[in-house]
């Protein structure tokens, strides 16, 4: 069975260069033979109803079909890390997905992203002890058994130090394919963020995994913070990275794609020159990926800052999954584990700046005017003191949308003295359920609301009182707005 599942590996098409696909991606006007391959993330497409269902925008996904690329299923909603199971619902997404798209493989990610209790916001590590490493055999078994095509994991970033009780990065990777021969997606800028935080090195990663299963290789560019590097996506590749990935490819015999990836929201920032520059250094590494580099022209990186000692696999999968679930999104957590809390405090600062920074990010995309009021009438301080609050009370969502109608919830119950605060975040709502439910709204004022609209607009309150009476916005749902309102990017992989 092993041995006809890597055979299956290996009669997979070869895709070339590939894009994460975005809204702003498709805006882009490529040049001919730049880009083989877009790979779609389902879930960041999918809203979900009044009663929590899910809403598969068919029409959407159809429309992206036509775009004249291959295509692959790239999910982020039944990762393979954790506790609990892929759900029905996901598994049904990915099968439409992958069916719709002819997806030649499906990739899922090596982490994890909720408790049973609520989510995390983020992409966490895997518990990388005995029992984790049978929770997610278990896992992509179940995958492997549920989705119409290959299955293959993503490697994932770990901000965490490297302890003496867990079993080593690369060789749990090892593992897992052992036990399911699973093709692997390389993500090689998580595995460069790693080793740049004192993890494994990327070349003793590549030594210990099987590296005929690496079917795919993600690549992106990252930023320096307070000392760490971020799998930010945030724009071009480092050229150590570039370097090294040029050094590593001919180590992967049944490669068959590389995709380059940046997060819509960078897109504009960026500019399209920039991003077709990026994808020419991909295309040049694909075309010569077969070609050995001399060893002196290697890249060289620090060296790891910390060493694994001899494992000692007793972590519990629950205490892990819990502990770190809370510390990350700003709960205290009774660290019995001895080392999350203590000896990785500024790495649990870190994943909780990186969770508020987008569950800020999803509130003021979806409130812009309303957040913007609070920020000139109160100042930025006072406004992430808000914040700060609301996220104390209220984990994490997934969905931006979903996000975002908390914080309204949060904010109607504090009842502010501030006379157009419920005015534009009623307005705002209407604009929302509008768009979610593809239906006319008709938002009512008791004031001439022009006025406020167009300065706020502009950055700034007005300067005269509106005038009092009877006035009516109607608000019309725009083709497509849906996707670009509530994306969730991919760095919760």
């Amino acid at each position: 069975m092993k041995k006809n599942m890597l055979n299956q590996l290996e009669c997979l098409p070869e895709l070339g260069v590939g894009i994460i696909y975005s809204p702003s991606i498709e805006e882009i006007t490529m040049p001919d033979g730049l880009i083989d391959t877009i790979e779609i993330e389902p879930q960041t497409l999918c809203t979900r109803d009044k009663n929590d269902r899910l809403n598969v925008p068919q029409a959407i996904f159809e429309k992206i079909n036509e775009l004249p690329y291959n295509k692959l299923t790239h999910s982020i909603g039944a990762p393979v890390g954790g506790s609990l199971k892929p759900s029905k619902e996901q598994i049904a997404l990915i099968n439409y997905c992958s069916s719709l798209f002819k997806s030649p493989w499906v990739t899922e990610h090596l982490s994890f992203n909720a408790t049973s209790s609520f989510q995390t916001g983020f992409f966490l590590p895997p518990c990388q002890t005995q029992d984790g490493l049978k929770t997610v055999i278990e896992n992509v078994k179940l995958l492997q058994d549920s989705i119409n095509a290959p299955i293959a994991i993503e490697t994932g970033v770990n901000y965490l130090k490297p302890n003496e009780k867990e079993i080593e990065d690369g060789l749990f990777v090892s593992e897992i394919c052992k036990e399911t021969n699973c093709g692997i997606l390389l993500d090689i800028h998580n595995l460069f963020a790693n080793q740049l935080n004192g993890r494994q090195s990327i070349q003793e990663f590549i030594e210990q995994i099987p590296k005929e299963n690496v079917i795919e290789i993600h690549i992106a560019g990252g930023t320096e913070l307070n000392a760490l590097w971020l799998d930010s996506h945030s724009g071009p590749i480092d050229e150590r990275l570039l370097s090294i990935t040029k050094e590593v490819l001919p180590e992967f015999s049944n490669l068959k794609a590389i995709t380059y990836e940046i997060f819509d929201s960078y897109v504009p920032v960026v500019g399209d020159a920039t991003i077709i520059k990026e994808l020419e250094k991909v295309r040049t590494l694909w075309e010569n990926r077969k070609k050995r580099t001399p060893k002196s022209k290697r890249a060289k990186l620090p060296e790891q800052a910390y060493k694994i000692q001899e494992m000692s696999r007793n972590y519990d999968l629950d205490e892990w999954e819990g502990i770190l679930s809370n510390l990350v999104i700003g709960r205290k957590a009774n660290d019995s584990l001895n080392f999350l809390a203590k000896q990785n405090a500024d790495r649990v600062a870190m994943y909780q700046h990186l969770i508020n920074e987008f569950r800020a990010s999803m509130v003021v995309r979806i409130y812009k005017l309303t957040t913007r009021y609070l920020i000139l009438v109160l100042g930025m301080d006072s406004f992430f003191t808000i914040l700060d609050n609301f996220w104390s009370k209220n984990p994490p969502e997934q969905l931006s949308y979903k996000e975002a109608q908390n914080f309204s919830s949060y904010l109607k119950d504090k009842a502010y003295k501030m006379p157009w605060l419920y005015r534009l975040l009623n307005y705002e709502n209407q604009i929302l359920e509008s768009i979610l439910y593809n239906t006319i709204q008709l938002a009512k004022f008791d004031v001439d609301p022009t006025p406020m609209l167009k300065s706020l607009s502009e950055g700034q309150l007005p300067e005269t009182k509106a005038k009092k009476g009877d006035f009516e916005i109607e608000i019309t749902p725009e083709k497509d707005e849906a996707t670009k309102w509530f994306a969730i990017p991919s760095y919760l992989n």
